[in-house]
């Protein structure tokens, strides 16, 4: 398809993105923006009330529009946050409105251990490409037109192209502990078998005598079905005294007939 019907019929949230982070990047390049002005700091927000830092610098993820390792990663982002919002999220908008949220204010919150980073374009990229990972693990695909992997490897790949461009995987290792908490908490935690409620008591009993937290809870199906193969035996056994106790007048019939018999051949 055309590079412009491809862009037309791209979802509004990719599409706007991906325009935001080309048009930041042509003007940082061409020096007709100044990033001082766009990047984020604390200080700026809480002081000086400029709110809009706190969206602006998720758009941002270099300035390096001459090198096919910016397109790459530009292109791996379109795929991914298009996939994720056409196939996972179609008809759950909310849901990934709610990732990017999520996401967005995690990575703020990561970035107060990592002060010297002002932009989290980056590792916003790396948020996105991990959950399409996780999702779609053993798909295969193309990688820069040369490589197939698995879709599970995509993250490292991401990483081993911007060590060998930046040489920093820095805003990676950000992007790649976000996702993963991120998908972790609602995709993993939510299918697990977890007990309802811990106690000490359930504690000591696991590290003095091994019983698994939770095993009153997980028993109860395995109770249940001891208490119905219990009533299944005693219905046998009924049926079974039942039996004998209509054969045994039969037997004593018999037995009536055949003496009354005897006596008459007396």
């Amino acid at each position: 398809m055309p590079p412009l019907k491809l862009f037309a019929e791209a979802p509004p949230i990719t599409r706007s993105w991906v325009s935001a982070s080309v048009v930041m990047a042509t003007l940082a390049s061409s020096r007709a923006l100044d990033l001082r002005s766009v990047c984020f700091s604390e200080r700026a927000v809480v002081y000086n009330g400029e709110w809009w830092r706190l969206l602006v610098n998720f758009f941002y993820m270099g300035d390096a529009v001459k090198s096919l390792f910016f397109w790459f990663q530009l292109h791996h982002f379109w795929e991914c946050l298009k996939v994720l919002e056409l196939v996972k999220y179609r008809w759950e908008p909310a849901d990934f409105i709610k990732m990017i949220v999520c996401n967005a204010g995690f990575l703020l919150l990561l970035k107060q251990f990592f002060p010297a980073m002002i932009f989290l374009g980056s590792p916003m990229v790396m948020a996105f490409v991990y959950m399409y990972s996780r999702e779609y693990e053993v798909q295969v695909m193309n990688l820069l037109g040369f490589f197939q992997i698995k879709c599970g490897w995509l993250p490292f790949a991401q990483m081993l192209q911007d060590l060998l461009q930046a040489g920093d995987i820095g805003p990676n290792l950000l992007g790649l502990v976000s996702g993963h908490t991120y998908f972790y908490l609602t995709e993993v935690r939510s299918r697990m078998l977890l007990p309802d409620a811990t106690t000490l008591e359930d504690v000591a009993n696991l590290l003095l005598h091994g019983t698994p937290l939770g095993d009153e809870g997980l028993g109860e199906p395995a109770a249940a079905a001891a208490d119905a193969g219990a009533a299944a035996d005693a219905g046998a056994a009924a049926d079974s005294d039942a039996d004998e106790g209509v054969a045994a007048p039969a037997s004593g019939s018999e037995g009536d007939a055949d003496g009354d018999a005897e006596d008459a051949a007396a």
